[in-house]
């Protein structure tokens, strides 16, 4: 079947000029759905053949077979990206990457991405060299449950004394797939950033091929390639289909809900396709499909899909400057070679390896061994990574008790030398994360959910209330040092992604956001200032990174306006609201890393001041608000001078990731921070 070869390569290829030009080809990853598709025709195509010939399927078989096909290239490659990963990529992406390592290496990489998808601290995190095994991770997931679903079946024919064992098999597998679409559509409506990655979403899209394979082997009978028919409706049925993937990699984006009922455009495409079969010589595509170029892309597919991301994530690092485009595409070369060697010398190799084709036990065994090696390289890297944090705390520790250590340098006649200079440890501890749990806290629960602080065993001084989005959350180190000095009860009330206002958000840099779980969160958190109002509100937010729907005017009037009028309802209830202007963006760069690469130049990655501070609505609105009772407070000029903002001030890394301000920075606001509290009171 040379169409399902073509999809291959059509499919890969869409694969990698998205990852190598995102902002050129939108919607490439829909070349993973044309994957899913095909292998579910085809697997169950091998399951059915083999149900109808012996009456039952072999699992021991099955799983050995799957385990020659794809462990071999795919467990060389997570070992040569961790190696890789270890020397050339900067130690802050070490633990992401080993973690993520292991999360593929048992085939659970897409469980572990859609949970950190809906978590907002987790967003902006640097992609690992191994990010895209989720798509394997679901086809594993679907390979280990698929078998033992189809046996089921033909056990409950069995059982209901049907002629035929296999008549319950299309049927079951067509509810299968119409309830894991309908579970697609409604998570991406609700969940978007976790559907995109669980397996029930992507069940469907497998399921689509298997109905396929169903129904051709039952009612049609293929026109073979040796002795093909040309007819219209199929030549119309494949270039139909050709379009419909090409469409959805043109218009679809990152912004658009997927998978959901979108996807029915890559997938209906490839069911088009791979329905036509062959068209016949006098079919423009079917030249193309059978071209030598395309069927050797769509054979070294998989080997392909394995090598271009760890190639592109670690490249960059390894030439020392971002890629070009004609690094690019002697990459995409190189993988292309690289994918060709997988295929010779490993994928066939295992292949024909009689030992294990002949024994599955030998096979099973192996693979374990092999998998528990490449877990042992992953857990070695966290090891090393736990000791550079026990060195790095050490060495913040002395360097914090320096009355330089961060934002007090920036203080006029302060007479700190070298401010940005080398940071004291280029090494991240987890006391630096900005949402690190305080054992001070403790959930209080609610709608909306909220965490109270206290400190100390006295009565409150005041009650502070914490408010906003992740932009909020980074204040929180500097804020507890002050409520334990002024002995504060202080309430966090913090959502990530949304921010605390009634206009309409849509999305978040780009991506689709769930608008209506934002407005509930916002109209709750007014409900709980107006029913039990505190001394003082604090709040922020990263308003540039939102878009807000427009409400009779242009969107970031409305946005500004929200804002204003939010802040202004705060005050009515009494409280003191202190607005905290969002720190200096980055440019979108992973801060840590620029200063794990230069180490002893941390000015390379500081960025012009012009750049740092993009239209904000929540700027332009505390000049709008005339309420007595907010206040703006601006940082501004702990951040940056005039020139630049800065990435390492007073020996202290001033970022997390590309837009938080870590902890260690935080704290060292607390003073600052209490001295305009206090000249406010």
């Amino acid at each position: 079947m040379p169409e399902v070869q073509a999809l291959r390569a059509l499919a890969v290829s869409l694969v990698v000029l998205y990852h190598f030009w995102p902002h050129r080809l939108h919607g490439g990853f829909v070349g993973v759905d044309v994957f899913f598709v095909i292998s579910g025709f085809l697997i169950t195509s091998h399951l059915h053949k083999e149900l109808l010939s012996r009456g039952t399927v072999s699992l021991r078989a099955f799983y050995a077979r799957r385990a020659r096909r794809l462990l071999p290239a795919s467990l060389l490659v997570l070992a040569v990206a961790t190696a890789a990963s270890w020397s050339f990529l900067p130690m802050t992406r070490w633990e992401s990457g080993a973690r993520e390592v292991l999360a593929s290496t048992f085939y659970v990489q897409n469980w572990m991405l859609a949970t950190r998808a809906v978590d907002y601290s987790a967003l902006d995190d640097a992609a690992s060299p191994v990010q895209h095994f989720w798509s394997l991770s679901v086809e594993e997931q679907f390979y280990l449950c698929w078998p033992p679903l189809i046996l089921l079946l033909v056990a409950v024919a069995r059982r209901a004394r049907r002629a035929d064992p296999s008549a319950l098999v299309l049927p079951g597998i067509l509810v299968v797939t119409l309830t894991s679409f309908a579970y697609s559509v409604y998570a991406t409506a609700h969940t978007p950033a976790a559907a995109y990655f669980v397996t029930p979403t992507r069940v469907w899209e497998l399921g689509a091929g298997a109905l396929l394979a169903l129904w051709t082997r039952n009612r049609v009978r293929p026109p073979s390639r040796h002795a093909p028919v040309r007819t219209t409706h199929l030549v119309l049925l494949r270039w139909s289909g050709v379009v419909a993937v090409l469409a959805g990699a043109v218009l679809l984006s990152s912004a658009s809900p997927f998978p959901g009922w979108l996807a029915l455009l890559p997938v209906l495409g490839t069911v088009a396709v791979i329905a036509a079969g062959a068209t016949g010589p006098g079919d423009p595509l079917g030249r193309l499909f059978d071209a030598r170029p395309t069927q050797f892309v769509g054979l070294v597919s998989y080997s392909l899909y394995l090598w271009h991301w760890p190639v592109l994530v670690i490249a960059p690092f390894v030439i020392g400057h971002p890629l070009r485009t004609m690094d690019k595409v002697l990459l995409i070369v190189g993988c292309t070679v690289l994918a060709w060697l997988t295929k010779l010398f490993v994928e066939d190799s295992a292949q024909r390896w009689r030992q294990l084709s002949t024994r599955p036990l030998a096979t099973a065994v192996i693979a374990v061994v092999a998998m528990l090696a490449v877990a042992g390289l992953a857990g070695q890297q966290l090891r090393e990574v736990a000791h550079r944090e026990d060195e790095a705390r050490t060495i913040l520790a002395g360097a914090a008790s320096q009355p330089c250590f961060g934002a007090p340098a920036m203080l006029p006649g302060s007479g700190c030398a070298d401010v940005f200079g080398p940071a004291a440890s280029v090494a991240q501890t987890p006391e630096d994360e900005p949402w690190r749990p305080d054992p001070a806290c403790q959930p209080s629960g609610g709608a909306p959910a909220t965490v109270t602080c206290r400190f100390g065993d006295a009565p409150p001084t005041r009650r502070v209330v914490l408010i906003g989005d992740s932009h909020a959350d980074h204040w929180r180190a500097a804020l507890h040092r002050v409520a334990a000095v002024q002995g504060w009860e202080l309430v966090e009330v913090l959502h990530g992604g949304c921010p605390a206002v009634a206009a309409q958000v849509l999305t978040f840099n780009g991506d689709p956001i769930d608008t209506a779980e934002c407005h509930a969160w916002g109209e709750q958190v007014e409900q709980l200032l107006a029913s039990d109002p505190p001394d003082y509100v604090f709040t922020s937010s990263f308003a540039s990174a939102y878009t807000f729907a427009p409400d009779g005017q242009d969107a970031f009037e409305t946005a500004t306006q929200a804002y204003a009028d939010r802040w202004t309802a705060w005050a009515d209830t009494g409280a003191e609201v202190f607005v905290l202007q969002d720190i200096p963006t980055t440019d979108h760069r992973q801060v840590p890393e620029c200063v794990a690469q230069n180490r002893a130049d941390p000015l390379a990655c500081a960025l012009p001041r012009d750049r740092a501070f993009p239209p904000d609505p929540a700027r332009a609105a505390a000049s709008r608000v005339d309420s007595p009772g907010v206040r703006q407070l601006d940082f501004s000029n702990l951040f940056c001078d005039d020139a630049h903002c800065y990435a390492v001030i007073g020996g202290a890394l001033v970022y997390w990731d590309n837009n938080h301000m870590s902890a260690q920075f935080s704290r060292t606001l607390a003073p600052q921070l209490l001295d305009r509290v206090l000249a406010v009171d």
